[in-house]
């Protein structure tokens, strides 16, 4: 349970009303008795909150906000002392994304054991929760929150797209470690998770199916379907939210690392598949096919791709080396919150909170690396993590929907039964409770980058103070790596508005 306290806003508020001077015209005693009795219906909800764990700063306090310390710290490169931040929101019932953020943060300013040790956390979380045989008081408990309150009372889960993440920067910790059988491990986690997130979502939408028919509710989103149409572009981009190129193209990396080349051919295939557009895609999966003997598949692939007919990356370059740039550009978009009213039988039009996207989409902008005055290349963009997040929630829209409607038909029904033992006041009191606690569900992993972008080069063996340029970066930024005879040197590139982290890696 997070610090802070559990009481409702608002309650404390209503009970006090009974000394105020604006009192209605009717008995003083009678008046303290119907909020006492309000009062007693509002109570066992507070209740409810403490005993699954939720606080009230998780359920009427938009998450954005609480993460905001982080984005700034990162975007202005001031230290914060991650060890000590979010540790009761670390063991609260969301620990699963705290502890996912903290790990990103620790990430990126270069503490890989706290990174590792948050992103074991959150994993561990989840393990536990899918070996659950059977569904506990706490999770009863936040189901019947949620109906009463909002999705904020629902621990977090994280959402699919979310989960691969978490093991890909999870063995980006490992390779920084120069661990690659850890590395493996997770990369191939990963690659499960892309599959294991598709069934859990089915999974998912058949549930929200046969609640909305157990309740009777109509289904029909085609009202918020408008409201969600904005995000049709950006979402249009990607074919799912499961899958990305960009942890494909990691672990056919490592499987090169590891010297398994029909292993890493198999993964850059899938990355090429999900983004066809990268060169630096096309190319490894040319020479892939080229070293392993694969001339059928090869001769497609040069008619496919125009680049087939030019030189691609030799391995046996003598005296050099391979540079792989990662770069991860920005923060991924925030939820925001919409009021959209939706026509309820036997309760007239209900205004509902939902979450949405709706920032402006800019485009994905190359990092340029140099060595000295000598231009090296510019990354190609892999994965637009945007899309995956935006495409996650549409994803949703029917299951949120569902969710959202039966709960209206439970505030609606709470709302006639309090005028009806409780009168006026009653209803006034039901009303205000369902306009507070009325909040959507904002949360989701913020300090994600918006894009992931590759740039891959042979470059011969030595040491380098590379040039980093970019046009939102003021200044310069360096970035010194090593590049070992037919060795491989991994180059971390993470861009936090007009700040530049960057850490190297040599095998």
């Amino acid at each position: 349970m997070r610090d802070g306290s559990v009481r409702p806003p608002g309650l404390s508020r209503a009970c006090s009303v009974a000394t105020d001077s604006e009192l209605p015209d009717f008995s003083r005693v009678a008046s303290v008795n119907v909020l006492l009795k309000t009062c007693r219906l509002i109570a066992p909800l507070a209740i409810l909150l403490i005993v699954t764990g939720c606080a009230a700063s998780s359920i009427f306090s938009a998450y954005p906000k609480q993460i905001e310390p982080l984005i700034t710290s990162l975007s202005n490169r001031t230290p914060i002392d991650v060890s000590q931040c979010l540790l009761s929101e670390c063991q609260s019932s969301d620990l699963i994304l705290y502890n996912m953020e903290r790990g990103r943060f620790a990430q990126i300013v270069g503490n890989s054991d706290v990174s590792m040790a948050d992103f074991r956390a959150s994993m561990e979380k989840i393990r536990v929760n899918e070996e659950k045989a059977l569904i506990s008081a706490s999770d009863l408990g936040a189901n019947v929150a949620a109906t009463l309150v909002n999705d904020n009372a629902i621990p977090y889960e994280g959402e699919g797209y979310e989960r691969v993440l978490l093991h890909h920067y999870q063995a980006i910790n490992y390779l920084q470690k120069k661990d690659l059988e850890g590395a493996g491990v997770e990369i191939r986690r990963a690659n499960a998770e892309q599959n294991e997130s598709l069934k859990r979502f089915e999974k998912e939408v058949d549930r929200a199916r046969e609640e909305a028919e157990k309740k009777k509710v109509d289904s029909n989103t085609s009202r918020i379907d408008a409201q969600y149409a904005q995000m049709d572009e950006v979402a249009g981009r990607v074919k799912n939210s499961f899958q990305n190129a960009y942890t494909f193209y990691l672990s056919g990396f490592m499987y090169e690392l590891l010297r398994q080349p029909n292993d890493a051919y198999i993964d850059y295939k899938k990355a090429l598949e999900i983004y066809p557009e990268n060169k630096f895609v096309q190319k490894d999966v040319l020479r892939l096919a080229a070293k392993l003997g694969m001339r059928e598949e090869l001769e497609e692939l040069k008619q496919r791709f125009p680049i087939g007919n030019q030189r691609f990356i030799e391995e046996d370059g003598v005296g050099s080396g391979e540079l792989l740039v990662l770069f991860e550009d920005g923060f991924v978009p925030q939820k925001q919150e919409i009021k959209i009213p939706i026509p309820i039988s036997r309760s007239g039009l209900i205004t509902i909170a939902f979450p949405i996207y709706q920032e402006k989409w800019s485009a994905q902008i190359p990092l340029q690396v140099l060595n000295n005055t000598e231009f090296i290349g510019s990354t190609e963009p892999i994965c637009d993590i945007r899309a995956l997040a935006v495409k996650a929630l549409q994803e949703k829209v029917p299951i949120i929907a569902t969710r959202q409607i039966i709960r209206a038909i439970a505030k609606g029904v709470t709302t006639t039964n309090a005028k009806k033992n409780l009168g006026d006041l009653g209803q006034f009191a039901a009303n205000v409770w369902n306009f507070i606690s009325e909040n959507a569900d904002l949360r989701s992993w913020l300090t994600l980058p918006a894009s992931a972008q590759i740039l891959r080069a042979r470059l011969a063996a030595g040491s380098y103070q590379l040039v980093l340029q970019h046009p939102m970066v003021a200044g310069t930024t360096y970035a010194d790596v090593e590049i070992n005879a037919d060795g491989k040197t991994v180059l971390q590139v993470v861009r936090t508005g007009r700040q530049m982290y960057s850490r190297a890696t040599t095998f």
